[in-house]
């Protein structure tokens, strides 16, 4: 998809694309910018908007016994944050494979028990996303 195009310049755009195929290499933008962190945040599920804002407030970081104590439930963040990636992605606002804004932080004591002892965002994300949730 192109934006702010006409069609017939998309047109010459891919045709001047497939003549050269074979010597160019495309790959997809998959970096946060604040337009992409405004569409996040608007088409996000409200957990998912819930967290990001309690990521946000935390400095980019929130304990998962701080977000209890708040009366979150943890049960489906990640599949909150999983769903708005992907809708994202079928309404063409991003690429697929875009990394996800918030991760979760297991327990390095014992891999193997997969309890989630927090939620983290990327130092780098944290002044774009809340330029969008303040924008």
């Amino acid at each position: 998809m192109i934006r702010g195009a006409s069609p017939a310049f998309e047109e010459g755009l891919l045709a001047l694309i497939a003549e050269h195929a074979d010597a160019l290499t495309i790959e997809a933008d998959r970096e946060w910018t604040v337009e992409r962190a405004k569409d996040f945040v608007r088409i996000a599920t409200p957990a998912a908007r819930t967290l990001l804002h309690d990521v946000l407030h935390g400095g980019g970081y929130r304990a998962a016994a701080d977000l209890r104590d708040m009366g979150r439930d943890l049960a489906g963040p990640a599949i909150s944050l999983t769903k708005t990636l992907t809708k994202g992605v079928v309404d063409g606002l991003w690429p697929s494979g875009m990394p996800a804004p918030v991760t979760a932080d297991y327990g390095r004591e014992k891999p193997q028990n997969k309890k989630v002892e927090g939620y983290r965002m990327a130092a780098d994300l944290i002044p774009i996303f809340t330029a969008a949730v303040e924008g």
